[in-house]
């Protein structure tokens, strides 16, 4: 059996460590982009934003998806 050469190890082990920091940043866009969109439809942004730390994509399409507050409230929606 070969052993693979260090270098090839590395370079996996550096790609994946890569894949990592990418997913942490895309994960904190759209932990901002759920504070955004709650803050401006007028919901508990920061609520909104712990709900998104553990079902992030989930919590982005149900926020997107909501009315307004702010619109519902101005037109007496019940």
């Amino acid at each position: 059996m070969t052993s693979l050469p260090s270098t090839v190890v590395a370079v996996s082990g550096g790609v994946t460590a890569l894949g990592w920091v990418i997913g942490f940043f895309v994960w904190i866009l759209v932990l901002v982009w759920i504070y955004n969109i709650a803050k401006r439809k007028g919901r508990h942004a920061v609520g909104w934003l712990i709900l998104g730390l553990f079902f992030s994509l989930i919590t982005l399409i149900v926020v997107a998806l909501l009315p307004s507050k702010l619109t519902t409230e101005r037109y007496g929606a019940r």
